[in-house]
Formats: C-alpha cells, sequence, structure tokens
C-alpha cells in the first residue's frame, strides 16, 4: 500500500499546533488513543476529519419554512 506524504507549510504547522494545544482537544485524543488503541497520530486525524466535516451551515442553523 502505498502512503501519502505531503509538504506542510509553516501556517499549516501553526494552525494544527495551536488546534492540539488545546486541553479539550488533547482530552479528545487521548481518549480514543485509550478506547480504540490506535497511536495518537491517527486519534489526531480521527479528530481533523470529524472537524473538517462538521463545517457550519451557511444559514447558521436557521430553518426556512416554506
Amino acid at each position: 500500500m502505498a502512503r501519502k506524504t505531503t509538504t506542510k507549510t509553516g501556517l499549516e504547522s501553526r494552525t494544527r499546533e495551536r488546534i492540539f494545544s488545546s486541553p479539550v482537544v488533547l482530552a479528545f485524543v487521548r481518549t480514543v488513543v485509550a478506547r480504540r488503541g490506535i497511536s495518537e497520530a491517527e486519534a489526531r486525524q480521527i479528530y481533523l476529519d470529524y472537524i473538517n466535516r462538521a463545517q457550519p451551515a451557511d444559514n447558521h442553523g436557521r430553518c426556512e419554512v416554506a
């Protein structure tokens, strides 16, 4: 299986450092590592995948009734 390699810019690295400096995020990562028995890197990727999917709606959660 081929590995994906990406080159991170300084901005991307600082963004990840900022994200993973949060106590809540670190607790999430530790919990996932303990519960699933996976590496910290895999748990961090799970968090990033979750956050990237959870984008807010354009209407900011308001329902429009027809």
